[in-house]
């Protein structure tokens, strides 16, 4: 069949296409196309593609039908430049495939550059078309998508701001003209009186009007009318003929392109403080509250108190209502921020005001949950600081918006959560919880509120409208019922008190009385799932609990170091609970997923620190995903293993495998991976003889030859696959330790091995110079196509890669004095910046092991100012200079970088140089002056390592307590700055330095450093 589309034939040939082990196929049905597809048990995604020429209007809707079967998947239109770089595209989350062909339209405002080089992103001309079906969790499996041709119309023109509406007043109706059909989000009216009841319409032509929604609108004032993508002529009102007519602005799409845009209007008329400062155009700041493991069920506590019960979940919100009837929130306090012990993982956010303090504790439990599950906890503790008796109520508000602000947009979205029913049994407030399978979520107090207040958001959303609600009070069945289930005996159900929301944002108070004398104070605890214990004893447990699992690395250290010890792990703590189940994961909301570039870091900080259960499980449970070729999959989640090429993986699962044996000497380990590790080696050969060819022999493109194929494992090259020397640094990395594996095997294979990595440290190191020769640069580039400059991903050479002697000395030492340089200018406020991120804390591991110790503590000390609260030890990804400015952040913390951060701190006391083991070399003249470093427990490569190096009366003395068994090379001390060397001798007798590191004797354990 041939279709006409705007002048341009469509016919030819369709094209299907799938990611590694999907299977496609493309058949015709009638008049449509169709893509056949089954995900085979992998994550990916499936295409129809054809060539499609077409010039783009400045304005169109793009009209099709669709039809199939297999729901929940995400729908694609891909429109593809004739270079094939420059992607447009259209997103359908959730797409449920009619069975009968069925309209849809694509308008032009709906399709967004996607990726690409192109400076210029208008779209204009296209070259090809791509309809793709792409996995998603919950999403079917095997499936069919069938298209229609395409049909090019005209687009209703978008306006910024729309035109005033003329207006037609009658008694109890108000039509509104639009002028024209239009586009438009909402309403804002403005009521002399409170309207009680209300309809709004819509008509297309003024004759045939749709009902769109009925409000209960028990106030008088703003009311904002949130309408979505409306397409309209007229409007009408319908409300009680006795009301004054309201005034009505119309809100187009720009001015509210969500729900939560209406929110931020609303929150600009609340008093401050009513709803969160997300909605009021400030970043806000968070952290992860949870158990290991136990990231999809995990909360956040905000900076401002407000607890998120759940990823995408509503929130609790505290508030105090004083003795007078005034109410203190969030703007009228002074808050800090703590961790509980300095380091565990219970975070605290104290509040102060002149007249009353409360502090608020969150932590998380297993107890009375199901496997996998979880119990949120949280302790609330008011303190009356005036010199008077105070009779007043702590607050906690339940909140459909989550403590992850609106502008988090990857992955799960942040901003509004749904509460569509709330139920009070007089012991708990009960929610339904958008998961799969659907479920009932709740909350209960200890001891049970005082009252239960709940309104809809149209009848109000401030705290003292919900105040005034009607309340629901428990009374002596209830606290009958508490004892029977804090006895361990299930209570006889009560009839539930419920409110249903229309538009599913209901808001509920718990109201809990208090009658404290001057310097009194009461506790008021939440749980998630009501457990035998009191939710102070259940935290006190899980404060326990936390401390054994993040003390098995025994840190004593110098009053100059500060909180690094707390700091190290909290981040350890971080990255335990960012992880779900075995999967290690940077986070729990924007990057909910795992990644091997990520994991293999965090494997081998977790090692470093003692975690060995949590690194072999996530290496173990990457094991089962890997794809038959040996391609390793670059991340996983509930979809499975995502195909997209990223030349980073290989290498990275590679050290993640010999990182868990180098550590735990595990043969029985070793040996279920090593069938794993030759098919992922033999994928990495065949990658890199790809580019060995006789092209990438030619002057203009010698620099690519042997190096690993481009790819966008390196996120600043999604624009455009590149010659990432990340992605070979990482080869580097994984072919040096599967030599390692191999010979452990005692495998043939170690020979070929040895002659594949021998092969490409030549190439990579004739690509480095020839790179820097090209583009005439004095540092080592990030791509060999790009010619750019990234020192962070560059420090992968040095650590894990080990592999600085591949580089001429001038080039590695001008990349890292280049950084340093600029990062100084940054801190010193010289050298603007829209943002960056802390993954640049692998300098200051690179500084160390570049001699620099000095400026690798400039460059933590700038970190720490940016650790966002100060008390809680923690980065986001993204890091702006004005804290207040509401950008996307990623997660918080991030755990990536927790790992990043605990590689550069543990590097300051001992890290690994081919068979040697230098200590100390982060070690400053400050430090080593300020007090003792003791050691004890670090895991090595080569085993455990144990140290003492203590101030003397005349120097210094070195205590190496135990000595890693394994230890192939030299021991060796690091001596940081200029300082003269101290004279070194063991039993007396004289040791030489060589250059500013001494060689430890393996047959002396204590060593005297004198001072000259």
């Amino acid at each position: 069949m041939l279709s006409v589309l705007v002048g341009v034939a469509f016919a030819g040939e369709w094209q299907a296409s799938g990611s590694d082990q999907v299977k496609v196929s493309h058949r015709q049905q009638g008049d449509q196309h169709c893509l056949d597809y089954d995900f085979n048990g992998v994550s990916g995604y499936a295409v129809l593609r054809r060539a499609w020429p077409q010039d783009w209007p400045a304005n169109f809707a793009l009209h099709t039908r669709l039809s199939g079967h297999g729901a929940g998947n995400e729908l694609q239109l891909k429109l593809v430049d004739a270079s094939g770089d420059n992607v447009w595209w259209v997103t359908r989350p959730g797409f449920v495939p009619a069975a009968l062909p069925e309209p849809t339209v694509f308008k032009q405002r709906q399709v967004q550059f996607a990726w690409g080089p192109v400076a210029d992103r208008t779209l204009r001309r296209t070259q090809a078309l791509e309809w793709v079906v792409v996995a998603t969790a919950g999403g079917a499996r095997q499936g069919s998508l069938c298209v229609d041709a395409l049909q090019l119309q005209p687009g209703m023109p978008v306006a910024d701001r729309l035109a005033a509406p003329r207006l037609s007043p009658q008694a109890g109706l108000l039509d509104l003209d639009l002028h024209a059909l239009s586009e438009l989000a909402g309403l804002r009216m403005e009521w002399p009186q409170a309207p009680g009841r209300y309809t709004i319409e819509a008509s297309a032509d003024g004759n045939r009007w749709q009902s769109l929604r009925t409000v209960q609108r028990p106030l008088a004032g703003p009311d904002l009318q949130f309408l979505g993508e409306l397409e309209a002529r007229w409007l009408r009102l319908r409300f009680d003929a006795r009301i004054p007519t309201p005034t009505v602005q119309l809100r187009s799409l720009q001015d509210w392109p969500s729900r939560d845009a209406m929110l931020a209007e609303l929150a600009r008329l609340l008093p401050e403080g009513d709803l969160p400062r997300a909605y009021r155009g400030q970043q806000n700041y968070w952290t992860l509250v949870g158990v290991d493991g136990g990231a999809t069920a995990s909360g956040l506590l905000s900076e401002d108190g407000a607890l998120e019960l759940r990823p995408g979940g509503p929130s609790l919100e505290p508030a105090l209502r004083l003795q007078d009837g005034r109410l203190v929130t969030w703007a009228q306090v002074e808050r800090s921020h703590s961790l509980r012990g300095g380091h565990l993982p219970l975070p605290q956010v104290h509040w102060r005001h002149p007249e009353v303090q409360l502090d608020i504790e969150a932590g998380a439990d297993r107890e009375g949950a199901a496997p996998g599950r979880m119990s949120l906890l949280a302790s609330y503790r008011v303190r009356n600081l005036s010199p008077q008796r105070q009779r007043l109520s702590l607050l906690l508000t339940l909140r459909p918006w989550q403590v992850n602000p609106p502008q988090q947009f990857l992955n799960l979205r942040g901003g509004l959560s749904p509460l569509p029913t709330l139920h009070w049994d007089g012991l708990t407030l009960r929610y339904p919880a958008a998961t799969t399978p659907p479920a009932t979520a709740e909350v209960f107090a200890l001891p049970l509120p005082s009252s239960v207040h709940a309104l809809p958001l149209d009848a109000g959303s401030s705290l003292r409208a919900l105040l005034a609600a009607p309340a629901w009070q428990p009374g002596p069945r209830e606290q009958q019922d508490l004892r029977s289930l804090l006895e361990g005996r299930s209570p006889k159900p009560t009839p539930a008190q419920t409110l249903t929301d229309p538009v599913g944002l209901a808001s509920a108070v718990m109201r809990f009385d208090l009658d404290l004398p001057p310097g009194g104070e009461e506790r008021i605890g939440i749980q998630t799932r009501p457990g035998i214990r009191l939710p102070e004893r259940r935290l006190e447990l899980a404060a326990e609990q936390w401390r054994r699992q993040l003390g098995k690395l025994d840190l004593n250290l110098p009053p100059a170091t500060g909180p690094l010890a707390d700091r190290m792990r909290a981040a350890l703590a971080q990255i335990l609970i960012s992880r779900d189940g075995p999967w290690l994961r940077p986070g729990t909301r924007s990057y909910a997923r795992s990644w091997i570039r990520d994991g293999a870091m965090m494997v081998a900080a977790l090692l470093r620190m003692g975690e060995v259960t949590a690194a072999r499980e996530f290496v173990d449970a990457y094991q089962g995903i890997l794809f038959d070729s040996g391609k390793v999959p670059c991340c996983h989640d509930a979809r499975g293993a995502d195909p997209v090429v990223e030349n980073d993986s290989h290498g990275q699962y590679l050290y993640a495998v010999a990182e868990v044996w180098r550590h735990t000497q595990d043969a029985d380990f070793l040996a279920r991976h090593w069938p794993a590790v030759q098919r992922t080696v033999a994928y990495i050969d065949h990658l890199r003889q790809s580019e060995r060819t006789a092209t990438n022999q030619t002057p203009e493109r010698a620099r690519f030859f042997g190096l690993m194929p481009p790819s966008i494992s390196h996120e600043g090259y999604s624009d455009k696959p590149a010659y990432a020397y990340w992605d070979n640094f990482w080869t580097l990395r994984g072919l040096k330790d599967a030599v390692q594996m191999a010979r452990a095997q005692q495998s043939p294979l170690a020979t070929s091995y040895a002659t594949q990595l021998a092969e490409f440290e030549h190439d990579l190191s004739a690509s480095i110079r020839a790179t820097a020769q090209h583009y005439g640069q004095a540092v080592i580039a990030g791509a060999a196509d790009r010619g750019d400059y990234d020192p962070t991903s560059t420090t992968v050479l040095l650590n894990p890669a080990q592999g600085e002697a591949l580089v001429a000395p001038a080039l590695l030492a001008g990349t890292f004095e280049r950084y340093l340089r600029e990062a100084r200018e940054r801190a010193a406020g010289t050298r603007p910046y829209k943002d960056y991120t802390p993954y640049e804390l692998r300098n200051v591991s690179a500084l160390v092991r570049l001699g620099q110790a000095d400026a690798a503590h400039e460059l933590l000390a700038f970190f720490y100012k940016d650790a966002r609260p100060q008390g809680w030890h923690q980065w986001a990804e993204v890091v702006l200079p004005d804290a207040r400015e509401p950008r996307f952040l990623g997660d918080m913390p991030h755990a990536w970088i927790s790992a990043d951060f605990l590689r550069a701190a543990l590097d300051l006391f001992a890290y690994e140089r081919g068979a040697d083991l230098v200590l100390g070399a982060g070690l400053t003249a400050a430090w080593r002056a300020s007090g003792p470093v003791r050691i004890a427990g670090l895991s090595t490569a080569f085993g455990r390592l144990d140290y003492r190096l203590q101030p003397t009366p005349s120097g210094w003395q070195l205590h190496i307590d135990h000595r890693p068994e394994r230890l192939p090379g030299q021991l060796r001390l690091a001596w940081p700055g200029t300082n003269p060397l101290p004279r070194a001798t063991a039993d007396g007798q004289p040791l030489p330095w060589d250059g500013r590191e001494l060689p430890l004797p393996a047959t002396h354990a204590t060593i005297d450093l004198v001072t000259p």
